[in-house]
């Protein structure tokens, strides 16, 4: 459709009862007599001139989507309102504009621009916005108030059109003849509907938008007089705004999870990239560089087109901050845990949260269920570090635990000089070891609290054991002799 020009006329068909029918038609073929619902061989005849596309109401909704998308460099509070149409909310974003006027001139000229034309309206309400943008006679206005609105007709309240044909009958044609009327009346005979959409025009009753994306807690941008064709200069404009950004969030004692660098082409395509973090972070270097890594992998098959007009950087899912203390001298230390939480972040941000996990301790006296794994976005409920739950768990009672434990135990063949006491010697897939130090039992009784449905197994009996080789072993007899329970033996575990 691009040698379409607004003289030309065209309609939108499909196929429907009775034949091909017209679903829209431009304003030139409108002028011509096509109407919609119109079948296409009487809309030909009334317009021989006239040109017809296939309609496609998922390529326009992703058009809109796209649009839409674009349009979040006005305001973070942006949202489609098909079929044709995107609501934003401006409060305290038009003054980056010069004003309201400065904001719709940009607007209607980028979108003229794309090959758009469009009615937009600057109102108090959603309701008047939506109302003046359809059914007013200017293509630009800023409007106060409803006095403006009082001449549209009735079906600008967003209504349906057998209400709109009711009010006609009885001569209210326009919202200037029922907007003062009492509501309790037109409710009873129309229906709640209406009074609420009289009601949502006049701001008496509070009417929101849910955003196309989530807006940013905090927001920094940089726009560039000449278009950026190079993504060496968005890594330069990308290291600004961290800066920036992380001074709001210091200076306010925050720490971000999230950040989103969005990329404006001249043309409206808008992309976006994103990174998080497994801790709260305003650290410029950090969120750079897991930034850059990102556009370096994008730089192989991103097109900047006619050049990247403006780059955004937020931030989401902010909460306060701990301080915590550096070494007296001011080095940095190595190898400490935000170096590590730093090397997480990268691991994540390539390999997605979703693949990258972390173990937790779980209540239970049974070694392989004390931990769980978990996806490290995964939020912790109650979280307790390792040696603090080992001395809940245990009483501080335990000999220790093993450096490496086994998914599930393994089962060996074992001798022991007395029934209760540990092997002297075992076998474990195929090799023979023979102990020359133990220590224990530690014995972990069953989990009599578990529902009487689930199984619970017997008594085990752990040892430390070390073999003639240095190798250090961590060993269980599962039941008991005395009570007749056939034990048995299983590896665990290795020490260091």
């Amino acid at each position: 459709m691009a040698d379409i020009t607004p003289d030309v006329p065209f309609s939108l068909i499909t196929s429907a009862q009775g034949g091909i029918r017209v679903v829209a038609m431009s304003q030139a073929a409108r002028e011509a007599g096509v109407q919609k619902n119109q079948l296409l061989p009487n809309a030909k005849s009334l317009c021989p001139a006239l040109r017809v596309f296939e309609y496609d109401p998922a390529g326009d909704e992703a058009e809109l989507k796209e649009l839409t998308l674009w349009a979040i460099r006005y305001s973070p509070w942006v949202a489609a309102n098909p079929p044709d149409g995107i609501m934003m909310d401006i409060s305290g974003c038009a003054h980056l504009l010069g004003g309201e006027e400065n904001m719709v001139r940009d607007i209607r000229t980028r979108l003229n621009a794309f090959g758009f034309s469009a009615a937009i309206c600057i109102a108090d309400t959603i309701g008047a916005a939506w109302a003046d943008s359809r059914f007013g006679s200017n293509s630009a206005e800023i409007i106060d108030g409803t006095d403006a609105l009082k001449r549209l007709p009735t079906a600008a309240l967003r209504i349906e059109a057998d209400t709109v044909e009711q009010l006609k009958k009885v001569g209210l044609k326009t919202i200037g003849t029922i907007i003062n009327k009492p509501r309790a009346p037109l409710a009873a005979r129309y229906g709640k509907t209406l009074t609420d959409r009289l009601d949502q025009l006049t701001g008496k009753k509070p009417e929101s938008l849910n955003p196309i994306k989530e807006p940013p807690e905090y927001l920094v941008q940089e726009s560039f007089v000449e278009p950026v064709l190079l993504l060496d200069q968005i890594t330069i404009s990308l290291e600004n705004l961290a800066v920036t950004m992380t001074k709001k969030l210091e200076d306010e004692g925050l720490g971000a999870r999230r950040f989103c660098l969005s990329l404006y082409r001249m043309d409206g395509d808008v992309r976006n990239i994103e990174v998080r973090t497994s801790c709260l972070s305003h650290n410029a270097d950090h969120i750079t560089r897991l930034m850059g890594e990102k556009l370096d992998r994008l730089s192989e098959n991103y097109d900047t087109g006619f050049g990247i007009e403006l780059i955004t950087l937020g931030a989401y899912f902010t909460e306060v901050t701990n301080h915590a203390q550096i070494s007296l001298d001011g080095k940095k230390d190595s190898g400490s845990l935000r170096d590590f939480q730093a090397l997480i972040d990268r691991y994540v941000n390539r390999l997605g949260f979703e693949n990258v996990g972390k173990f937790i301790p779980r209540e239970s006296h049974i070694p392989e269920r004390s931990e769980e794994l978990i996806p490290i976005s995964a939020e912790e409920k109650n979280p307790k570090d390792w040696p603090t739950f080992l001395k809940d768990l245990q009483g501080g009672t335990h000999l220790g635990r093993p450096i490496l434990l086994l998914p599930r135990p393994e089962p060996i063949t074992a001798i022991a000089e007395v029934p209760d006491g540990p092997p002297v010697r075992f076998e474990w897939r195929r090799l023979k070891y023979r102990i020359i130090r133990a220590e224990g039992p530690e014995r972990l009784a069953p989990e009599w609290w578990q529902p009487a449905d689930i199984a619970r197994e017997p008594t085990r009996d752990y040892f430390r054991v070390e073999d003639t080789d240095g190798g250090r072993f961590w060993l269980f007899r599962r039941g008991l002799y005395e009570q007749e329970e056939n034990p048995k033996w299983f590896m665990h575990g290795f020490f260091a």
